[in-house]
């Protein structure tokens, strides 16, 4: 493990398009002959910077979202820089905020990690062997790599469901930085348990149980934790495919938000499976939003009844909900034919920028134009950059520089205004969340702030 701390100072990135640098740097004539190829990710791990760029040299490997991982990339035994770029607040383009040059070793997986901030990065630069499979192993291999830097060092348990964390029967202790040596394990089912050094009687994460198949490879990633999450640490798990999966923890439920955007279906009352005495949501009017409530992971019944009569039953849902994960239930349709919406929350702030969601669960129209402009712009002067938003459908979350903005829904393909314009302003770190629902007036929309 290698961690690098970026000497760079930031600067734009310019595209040159009549000259470009070959990988290597080198010309035909003078670049050394390849004899080998390794494989090349790079890993996003700075808890509030936006989305950055891997590339090699000039060359873009991907783009990667916090804790998420580029897909491995062959490339041949030369020297090469490796970079990060991002988009920096009020810039356009994209600023380079991290390098390391490395010569590349044939059978070598190279996993260059961005960590630290957006004005103080550096990079953690994990070398391993590559793993040759014969095709005849009933075992997969395994290993972990500690990228929280507010946890101190932790010890690493991997064992079969019901194994207690032991003194001494740790994979191994890792502090920030660290990744273990890779070991075997037969395949079946297991659980990853993050304790404290030296004390497993203190548990910070303890991961669903999960069935793990033979010849494979998994690299478990500890970082710090977001508020899109319950857990109190994050752990991802990358598969050899360099597909990256939040893993749930088994001792923080998942939770669920529940918004009634149903005009007409009166105040409403939320149910859980066969349980019909106490509801887990009371009392929802229309244009209200509950309070983050803890649900089973997994598929579950939910039965959404008029307030205070559980027998009269407006609708039953299935969902199944991931563990350690948030999300919000939108409650649509017109009274006699509801339905249910389902989306995800990101709710981890972004360093100099804003995020928005708008999200679209009027039942009066098929779908609308949405504005989002500055105070300052007329819509009449621009196109709608939320064109044709239909039901049940969102925007997504929209990174924005903080400062004051309208939204304004009008008619598809016209000026006519069905709700707004409503101020919103953006602050930066801040997350807004916004729903477009219908009113009494079937001309009219209203536009809720929450």
């Amino acid at each position: 493990m290698t961690i690098v701390s970026s000497s760079i100072a930031l600067r734009p990135i310019v595209l040159m398009a009549a000259v470009s640098l070959m990988l290597g740097g080198c010309s035909e004539s003078t670049r050394p002959e390849a004899t080998g190829k390794g494989n090349i990710r790079g890993i996003h791990a700075v808890p509030t910077a936006p989305e950055v760029t891997f590339l090699i040299e000039e060359r873009a490997l991907g783009n990667v979202t916090y804790k998420n991982v580029t897909s491995a990339q062959e490339f041949d035994d030369l020297t090469y820089n490796f970079n990060f770029d991002t988009r920096l607040p009020g810039d356009s383009g994209l600023t380079r905020i991290a390098t390391e040059t490395v010569t590349v070793v044939p059978d070598t997986n190279y996993d260059f990690v961005l960590t630290g901030t957006v004005n103080a990065p550096s990079i953690v630069l994990w070398e391993t062997a590559e793993r040759q499979w014969d095709g005849a192993e009933t075992v997969l291999e395994v290993s972990a790599g500690h990228l929280a830097s507010g946890t101190a060092a932790v010890d690493i348990y991997f064992a079969p469901p019901g194994t207690a964390p032991v003194l001494g029967s740790a994979r191994g202790t890792l502090s920030f930085g660290d990744r273990l040596p890779a070991f075997e394990a037969e395949n079946g089912e297991y659980r990853l348990i993050v304790t404290e050094q030296g004390n497993p009687a203190a548990v910070l994460f303890t991961s669903t149980t999960r069935d793990y198949t033979e010849r494979t490879s998994v690299l478990f990633t500890i970082q710090d934790a977001d508020p899109s999450i319950t857990s109190g640490l994050s752990v991802r798990r990358i598969e050899q495919s360099s597909n990256s999966v939040e893993v749930g923890d088994a001792t923080f439920p998942p939770t669920r938000r529940f918004f009634n955007s149903a005009f007409g279906s009166g105040i409403i009352d939320i149910y859980v499976d066969d349980d019909f005495v106490t509801p887990i949501v009371s009392n929802l009017v229309h244009g209200g939003l509950s309070a983050d409530v803890p649900v089973p992971a997994g598929e579950s019944t939910y039965t959404y009844t008029a307030v205070g009569n559980p027998g009269a039953i407006l609708l039953e849902d299935e969902d199944t909900v991931v563990a350690n994960t948030r999300g919000t239930n939108y409650v649509t349709g017109e009274a006699g034919d509801l339905e249910i919406a389902v989306f995800a929350d990101d709710r981890r702030p972004v360093t100099g920028f804003a995020k928005i969601r708008v999200t679209q669960v009027a039942a009066s129209f098929d779908s609308v134009d949405a504005y989002l402009v500055a105070a300052d712009i007329d819509i009449a002067d621009v196109g709608p950059n939320l064109p044709r938003l239909g039901a049940n459908a969102s925007s997504g979350y929209l990174h924005l520089n903080p400062g004051n903005y309208e939204l304004t829904v009008t008619e598809v393909g016209e000026k006519t205004v069905l709700a707004g314009p409503v101020p919103i302003s953006l602050a930066s770190g801040g997350i807004v969340e916004t729903a477009i629902i219908d009113t009494a007036d079937p001309n009219q929309l209203n536009v809720v702030i929450y």
